[in-house]
């Protein structure tokens, strides 16, 4: 690009973290933890070996929130993951360095990816099994992220609620079960032959059972057996028999609580969260055991006369403020420097807490509960920071103690200048290199009172809320006028020049969320008062 219209981005961030309310998770190569969020933003976030959190970095990819997180790659060398947002739009992330390798935006949003890898001769190759608000399962290819073929229903074709893969060893045959919102089992079988398909073929199910599961959250294949399938719904969770769909063990939510995921914490215990944050870990009767000689043993009889599990510890949240929105609990289990079993759970207020979850859990330890091992938010981590993290005009605030909060800012290329709104309803308008320099790079400038130059505009009572420069937009526009928004109802244009209020327009009804150019085919008139001058 020529140097004149190359914009290099800066993010400063200042001493208040950025809002980062968990929407999904994951655990990359048990040192890596991945964080959606209903913003759109990804966190990455390191796990050292005895369990302490760093965030490492915010990637930015995605316009609406991120509904799902899944790895892209089974090899150690590429830690690749993908996400999905509400909008339809898939990234491919390298989580090693942040680097956005893909992007694709479909007319369908998911909701749950699986990760499945298959052998092609002497190579191996990954595909992602997607399904959300769509009556079927796209299957994608893990590096392109094209649809290559779905997984289609004949019988009560319906969104799916949740997906399992059952790997075979003795065949070359795997089979995906998933749930619809209607409570109806579905069974597809991936030979060799469609795992090869590079078409559009649809794929029909082997098998449609209804199993009368509604609302089911999660399903989990028992990795210790391989012979169990635990499935979480709002008001219940079940034990089924892998083999035949058959069920072993169920038990209702108590005290209006509702569940919201769980799995296998061993071959005969299940840890089941609930959407308060509590997880609770239970004991299977030895009907749901393969290795018992009493396992099926219940098979046939109904629901309430089935051996119920024995709770065994319930692991509680640490910090008990009020959440905004349910948070995110997930189990992982596997081996990095040493064997781990961890429980992690993240939460509106940006916080993660992880509990690591011992090998020989004794009954006893339900009465205490287990306690998280370690615990983590953003803002933590930010105010851990020396020096402390200094946000782009911290150094114009006159008072003493925290600087004034910006809540809006533009950039405006014409003129290499920053505008910022901030909390009192101030606009202050810098240069932006010499701004940044300020908080970047060390010399004289940092001593001088009052520098960068600037101009602060006042006329919003309270809290700036969004700021426009339309000239940016659209030529049209005179490069002198700039647009503001506030809390206080009001929308203002500036003379940036003359730091003139030119306007102010006061008939809202609430508080200016936000400002947009109208398209060049409309008319001035149909703008009527609100319209800004042409240049």
């Amino acid at each position: 690009m020529a140097g004149n219209s190359l914009v290099l981005p800066i993010v400063l961030w200042g001493r208040r973290a950025p809002t980062h309310c968990v929407s999904s998770l994951l655990l990359v190569d048990g040192s890596v933890i991945v964080t959606g969020c209903h913003d759109g933003q990804i966190c990455l976030w390191d796990l050292a070996p005895d369990l302490q959190i760093n965030p490492r970095a915010l990637l930015f990819g995605h316009t609406a929130s991120v509904t799902c997180l899944s790895k892209a790659s089974a090899s150690s060398e590429k830690q690749y993951i993908v996400s999905a947002s509400e909008s339809g739009e898939m990234c491919l992330w390298d989580v090693s360095d942040g680097r956005c390798i893909e992007f694709t935006k479909l007319a369908c949003a998911h909701t749950g990816i699986q990760f499945y890898q298959f052998t092609v001769g002497t190579q191996r190759e990954g595909r992602l099994l997607c399904h959300g608000h769509y009556p079927e399962i796209l299957v994608v290819d893990a590096s392109s992220l094209e649809v290559l073929y779905s997984l289609i229903s004949k019988i009560s074709p319906d969104w799916i609620s949740s997906m399992a893969i059952i790997r075979s060893d003795r065949t070359q045959e795997d089979t995906v079960v998933a749930v619809s919102v209607t409570g109806i089992l579905k069974v597809w079988i991936i030979t060799s032959e469609v795992s090869r398909m590079q078409d559009t073929t649809p794929v029909f199910e082997e098998e449609s059972k209804p199993i009368y599961c509604e609302n089911c959250q999660s399903i989990s294949l028992c990795a210790f057996t391989q012979r169990s399938l635990l499935l979480v719904c709002s008001k219940y969770w079940r034990v089924f028999d892998a083999g035949d769909y058959s069920l072993l063990c169920s038990v209702p939510s108590e005290n209006e609580q509702t569940w919201t995921g769980g799995d296998f914490v061993a071959a005969d215990k299940v840890i089941v969260w609930t959407e308060d944050g509590q997880s609770f870990i239970y004991k299977l009767p030895a009907s749901c055991l393969p290795a018992s000689d009493s396992f099926r043993r219940d098979v046939g009889k109904a629901v309430e006369n089935l051996i119920p599990p024995l709770l065994y510890s319930v692991l509680d949240r640490a910090e008990k403020q009020l959440l905004i929105c349910p948070p995110v609990t997930r189990f992982f289990c596997g081996q990095r420097e040493f064997p781990y079993r961890l429980l992690i759970q993240g939460d509106s207020s940006g916080r993660l807490s992880i509990w690591s979850l011992p090998d020989t859990l004794e009954q006893q330890e339900g009465a205490k509960g287990l306690q998280p091992a370690r615990s983590m938010s953003l803002q933590e981590a930010f105010e851990q920071l020396q020096p402390r993290p200094a946000g782009i005009i911290d150094q114009l605030s006159a008072a003493a103690g925290e600087p004034l909060r910006v809540t809006a800012s533009v950039y405006m290329p014409a003129h290499g200048r920053l505008a910022c709104g901030r909390e009192d309803g101030s606009i202050v308008i810098v240069p932006a290199t010499q701004t940044a320099m300020v908080q970047l790079l060390q010399g004289e400038h940092t001593l001088r009172r009052g520098w960068p130059p600037h101009r602060t505009l006042r006329g919003h009572r309270s809290k700036v809320t969004c700021l426009l420069y339309p000239h940016q937009v659209s030529s049209r526009y005179d490069q002198r006028y700039l647009v503001s928004g506030g809390v206080d109802f009001s929308v203002i244009i500036w003379d940036i020049f003359s730091g003139e209020m030119k306007h102010i327009f006061c008939v809202h009804g609430g508080e200016i969320t936000q400002l947009l150019v109208p398209p060049e085919n409309c008319s001035v008139s149909a703008l009527g008062e609100f319209s800004i001058p042409p240049a």
